[in-house]
Protein backbone atom coordinates (compact mmCIF):
# COMPACT_ATOMS: atom_id res chain seq x y z
CA UNK A 1 0.00 0.00 0.00
CA UNK A 2 1.47 3.64 -0.61
CA UNK A 3 1.71 6.19 2.26
CA UNK A 4 -0.12 9.26 1.02
CA UNK A 5 2.61 11.68 3.18
CA UNK A 6 0.57 14.81 2.27
CA UNK A 7 -3.01 13.59 3.16
CA UNK A 8 -2.59 14.93 6.89
CA UNK A 9 -1.50 18.05 5.96
CA UNK A 10 -4.52 18.31 3.84
CA UNK A 11 -6.79 17.32 6.20
CA UNK A 12 -5.34 19.75 9.12
CA UNK A 13 -6.22 22.88 6.09
CA UNK A 14 -9.40 21.76 5.73
CA UNK A 15 -10.67 21.46 9.25
CA UNK A 16 -8.70 24.87 10.13
CA UNK A 17 -10.66 26.46 7.04
CA UNK A 18 -13.53 24.93 8.09
CA UNK A 19 -13.36 26.18 12.31
CA UNK A 20 -12.67 29.75 10.64
CA UNK A 21 -15.87 29.71 8.65
CA UNK A 22 -18.21 28.82 11.57
CA UNK A 23 -19.99 30.95 13.80
CA UNK A 24 -18.98 32.29 17.55
CA UNK A 25 -21.46 30.73 20.13
CA UNK A 26 -20.12 33.89 22.39
CA UNK A 27 -22.59 36.74 23.27
CA UNK A 28 -21.31 40.09 24.24
CA UNK A 29 -22.96 43.00 25.60
CA UNK A 30 -23.98 45.56 23.17
CA UNK A 31 -21.50 48.85 23.59
CA UNK A 32 -22.54 52.41 23.15
CA UNK A 33 -21.40 54.06 19.80
CA UNK A 34 -19.62 57.40 19.87
CA UNK A 35 -21.17 60.26 17.96
CA UNK A 36 -18.92 61.56 15.96
CA UNK A 37 -19.17 65.37 14.61
CA UNK A 38 -19.32 65.78 10.74
CA UNK A 39 -16.08 66.13 8.47
CA UNK A 40 -15.11 68.93 7.48
CA UNK A 41 -12.75 69.45 4.24
CA UNK A 42 -11.12 72.50 2.90
CA UNK A 43 -12.21 73.93 -0.26
CA UNK A 44 -10.43 72.69 -3.55
CA UNK A 45 -8.06 75.66 -4.42
CA UNK A 46 -7.40 76.30 -8.21
CA UNK A 47 -4.90 77.49 -10.00
CA UNK A 48 -5.01 80.46 -12.45
CA UNK A 49 -5.36 77.90 -15.23
CA UNK A 50 -8.46 76.51 -13.80
CA UNK A 51 -7.24 72.90 -12.65
CA UNK A 52 -6.89 72.01 -9.00
CA UNK A 53 -3.63 73.15 -7.33
CA UNK A 54 -3.22 69.41 -7.05
CA UNK A 55 -2.81 68.71 -10.56
CA UNK A 56 -0.29 71.67 -11.25
CA UNK A 57 2.72 69.41 -12.06
CA UNK A 58 4.27 68.28 -14.69
CA UNK A 59 7.16 65.24 -14.80
CA UNK A 60 9.66 63.95 -17.19
CA UNK A 61 8.95 60.65 -18.96
CA UNK A 62 11.94 57.67 -19.29
CA UNK A 63 11.02 57.43 -23.15
CA UNK A 64 11.34 60.89 -23.36
CA UNK A 65 8.31 63.72 -23.52
CA UNK A 66 6.31 64.94 -20.56
CA UNK A 67 3.00 64.33 -18.38
CA UNK A 68 0.98 67.34 -17.18
CA UNK A 69 -1.09 66.62 -14.09
CA UNK A 70 -3.59 69.31 -15.44
CA UNK A 71 -4.49 66.62 -17.98
CA UNK A 72 -5.37 64.23 -16.02
CA UNK A 73 -8.16 66.42 -14.77
CA UNK A 74 -11.96 64.59 -14.81
CA UNK A 75 -10.89 61.15 -14.87
CA UNK A 76 -9.64 58.09 -13.31
CA UNK A 77 -5.79 57.83 -13.77
CA UNK A 78 -3.03 54.45 -12.19
CA UNK A 79 -0.11 55.51 -11.97
CA UNK A 80 2.42 52.46 -12.18
CA UNK A 81 5.78 53.61 -11.01
CA UNK A 82 7.50 49.93 -11.46
CA UNK A 83 8.50 49.92 -15.64
CA UNK A 84 11.20 47.67 -16.96
CA UNK A 85 14.08 49.64 -19.16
Amino acid sequence: MRRMPYLPATLLSVALVAAACGNSTETTAPTATATTSPVTTSPVTTSPTGTPVILDWEATLIGGGTINGADLAGGDTLFWFWAPT
